[in-house]
């Protein structure tokens, strides 16, 4: 696994550390939180610092989300 360069879906299942028919699922149209890729010559490649920002982006929508289910819960009380 490179740290600058083209990743394949071993190297991002490896490294989320996830099955790697996960990833194959997340780079499916319509999937729920799809994984940044490109395919390239019908094969599927990745970026690491594409998958570290999709990373952090699933941490701040699941914090948010959190957040207004407990601001949600209190005012249900």
């Amino acid at each position: 696994m490179e740290g600058e360069g083209l990743w394949e879906v071993a190297d991002v299942a490896a490294y989320l550390k996830v099955p790697e028919t996960s990833v194959y699922k997340m780079t499916r149209r319509g999937a729920a939180n799809p994984i940044p890729h490109v395919k390239l010559g019908g094969l599927l490649r990745f970026r690491k610092r594409d998958i570290d920002r999709w990373l952090d982006l699933l941490m701040v929508s699941n914090l948010d989300i959190l957040e207004r289910a407990a601001r949600a819960a209190r005012r249900a009380v």
